[in-house]
């Protein structure tokens, strides 16, 4: 019993001296040098301003114009839904009403589960921003100087075969 104990404190004796030694290599290697001011010396107004400030990291910005709008988009179809999900849910409204609401809001869905489907692939192929909306007809805004015969021939081909739209009712805008 007696050497284990011993043991024990040797352990914890060596533990402690290589903190003590990784603290100090830590206080020498990261005090302040002459030439730096010491954190005291610094005004309250220079630490309070650095003090919550916003910081910018590596990421990618989107245009305005799409962020703008897909925020539009995605408010305009909450709301859409919102009115579905009311008539479906409302007692008073009759079969037929809220068989039609039923079946406009599972298109409704399709459309933003393509909508995001399409643009993923069309982002993909480009590598450039787009923005998309399906409806009776599909409009798609690409980012600015993307476009070429290629690309239009391809973004066409993507949408016929994911929305099964002719090529007559797509539209594509290239973003100022």
């Amino acid at each position: 019993m007696d050497l284990n104990k011993k043991r024990k404190r040797v352990v914890f004796s060596g533990l402690v001296i290589a903190l003590a030694a990784a603290m100090y290599i830590n206080w020498y290697y990261t005090r302040p040098t002459s030439s730096e001011k010491p954190q005291s010396e610094q005004s309250t107004a220079e630490a309070s301003a650095a003090l919550g400030d916003a910081q910018y990291v590596n990421a990618t910005v989107k245009s305005s114009v799409f962020s703008e709008s897909e925020l539009k988009r995605s408010q305009l179809q909450d709301e859409v839904k919102q009115n579905y999900e009311s008539v479906i849910e409302n007692k008073q409204a009759d079969e037929e009403s809220k068989k039609v609401a039923r079946e406009n809001l599972e298109k409704l869905n399709k459309n933003i589960m393509l909508q995001g489907e399409i643009e993923t692939i069309i982002k993909s192929k480009t590598g450039k921003n787009v923005f998309v909306t399906i409806g009776d007809t599909v409009e798609i805004i690409i980012e600015k100087n993307t476009l070429n015969s290629d690309i239009v021939l391809q973004i066409e081909d993507i949408v016929t075969k994911k929305a099964d739209v002719p090529t007559e009712k797509i539209t594509i805008i290239e973003a100022k």
